[in-house]
């Protein structure tokens, strides 16, 4: 077992563990305080499942595969996760995503920078959609950490951090010794050279990993100098600045980057609420509050779902034709009796995902809480139904 960073690689890993024969058991939990005790939830998650497996038409075999899935899950649980979540460096820990199948020897943990709706199930195929969402949503920073003869790179993502060195074939021999003061002149090439040696494995790494924003550790005494030589489309996409060593611990680099990224996220949440009330007050392309808001995903005119984050509220959804509502007893489209679900933000979320729209989290709730804590911009406005 190891806990890893979520990519789509990972995803691709994931879907090929299905054969077809072999269940898999998908577990996802929230570790939020405010949800309670995660532990307990695990149990009652735990036992539920085992008596819909005993109730189910399985094999003896594939029972006896999810009956160590759970086991394994419980275990992890109550041994591991209790005590990572007391001390989540480097890890944000807000939840965790298991997969497990004891038949085809899975079990995989991925630590979650925000919960997802809890549910635990097994069957042929892992539930890999509800991590779809966090890889659409988040950023992925390549982190340099630079000084006048050493550079180390970084890979952060979702609250994790990883040595980028480790990911590509890199082989970056720039470890310079200061020359003495006679040499100066020569000094200053050799530093040069070597920023022009970092710069290009910069623009190695966009180009293979594909990252969206870069940050910079420096001293303060070489502060700015890196940017000098870098191209100008990787410029643009520096997101900030902060001081550091190559020496410094991995810890100490990911909480500096993730101040960084903080300001980069709040800034970006405003923007998006900004656009989104702008557009309400002009009545163009944009719905608020939950009820308009389920209405435009029904007409799939979504382009983006901005929500808040923690918004939750119960609703219904249609089992026959997927309608979601906040709390129709039949289906206004097709005339089914609707279930009721426990957040129905959580159906509209994956609703967005399936149609292809994009998802935003709000995590500043004053932001929110005048239009109704849930909006879209649309793709285009709802036609009038012909006469």
């Amino acid at each position: 077992m190891a806990t890893r960073m979520i990519s789509y690689d990972m995803l691709k890993e994931l879907r090929e563990f299905s054969d077809g024969k072999n269940l898999i058991t998908s577990f996802y939990l929230s570790t939020v305080v405010d949800r309670g005790d995660f532990v307990e939830r695990t149990r009652e998650m735990i036992e539920k499942a085992r008596t819909e497996l005993e109730s189910s038409d399985l094999t003896e075999r594939q029972k006896e595969s999810v009956r160590q899935d759970l086991k394994k899950i419980q275990d992890f649980v109550e041994n591991r996760l209790i005590v990572d979540v007391k001390d989540p460096e480097p890890y944000l820990i807000k939840g965790v995503a298991v997969f497990s199948s004891h038949n085809r020897n899975l079990f995989q943990v991925y630590y979650l920078p925000r919960p997802l709706r809890e549910r635990l199930v097994f069957d042929y195929s892992p539930l890999i959609r509800p991590l779809t969402l966090l890889l659409d949503e988040y950023k992925r920073y390549l982190v340099v950490v630079v000084d006048h003869k050493k550079a180390r790179f970084y890979e952060m993502f979702m609250g994790s951090i990883v040595d980028a060195e480790k990911l590509v074939d890199i082989n970056l021999r720039a470890r310079l010794k200061s020359p003495p003061a006679r040499l100066r002149r020569k000094y200053d090439y050799a530093l040069a050279e070597h920023f022009m040696r970092v710069s290009e494995v910069i623009d190695m790494l966009f180009s293979l990993r594909d990252y969206d924003l870069l940050i910079i550790g420096e001293p303060r005494k070489l502060e700015g100098q890196l940017m000098l030589y870098l191209p100008f489309r990787i410029r643009q996409k520096i997101a900030g600045r902060f001081e550091a060593d190559p020496s410094d611990s991995i810890d100490v680099i990911l909480r500096r980057a993730r101040k960084i990224e903080e300001i980069v996220e709040r800034e970006e949440e405003r923007k998006l609420v900004e656009e989104l009330k702008n557009r309400l007050a002009e009545g163009r392309l944009a719905v608020a509050g939950l009820k308009d808001t389920l209405d435009a995903l029904m007409h799939n005119q979504v382009q983006t779902l901005i929500v808040e984050t923690g918004y939750e509220v119960p609703g219904v959804r249609c089992p026959n034709c997927g309608f979601l509502g906040t709390g129709e007893e039949t289906c206004p489209v097709c005339g089914t009796k609707t279930l009721k679900v426990v957040d129905i933000i959580d159906d509209a979320i994956e609703e967005a995902i399936e149609q292809g729209a994009s998802v935003e989290h709000v995590i500043e709730k004053s932001l929110m809480q005048d239009i109704g804590h849930i909006g879209a911009l649309l793709r285009f406005p709802e036609m009038e139904n012909e006469s």
